[in-house]
């Protein structure tokens, strides 16, 4: 575990190096999204390899640059990731927000197959939840379908 530890804090490094470089070369909003876009493989890269807890942050990052760019697609992608990834940690209650907040954007812009994904995953949560007895006041709990977390 502590190779791990260590190769997350040597690519940290990397990425402060390499903002800090691309600020001094002058090539601040196009280096910021490409940083977006990095994060976002790292955090595919992290969760491929069962570090979820990783690719959580790295698609916080990226998620936080893709929205102040103005990038609504990659932003609600990029929440639908870390709602995945709550789900691959069995964390339904912290997966319930992101998928929330990504459903409207997938919706508007009509990403059907990711809105039915995150539909589907946001059905399973509540079921579980509910089921747990977990679900909060205001949340459809009855919306649930009785599938269980949905294969990519």
């Amino acid at each position: 575990m502590l190779a791990d530890e260590g190769a997350i804090a040597t690519g940290r490094r990397a990425a402060m190096t390499m903002r800090e470089g691309w600020g001094a070369l002058g090539l601040g909003t196009a280096a910021r999204h490409d940083r977006a876009y990095f994060l976002d493989l790292l955090g595919d890269s992290h969760g491929g390899l069962g570090r979820y807890e990783a690719a959580i942050e790295a698609y916080r990052e990226a998620a936080q640059g893709f929205e102040a760019q103005g990038a609504p697609c990659s932003h609600a992608l990029c929440l639908l990731k870390i709602a995945d990834s709550y789900l691959s940690l069995h964390e339904p209650w912290h997966a319930l927000g992101y998928l929330e907040a990504c459903l409207p954007l997938l919706r508007e812009l009509g990403l059907v197959r990711y809105c039915g994904l995150a539909e589907d995953q946001l059905a399973a949560c509540q079921a579980e939840l509910a089921q747990a007895h977990l679900l909060g006041e205001g949340r459809d709990g009855g919306a649930a379908t009785g599938r269980g977390r949905p294969v990519r």
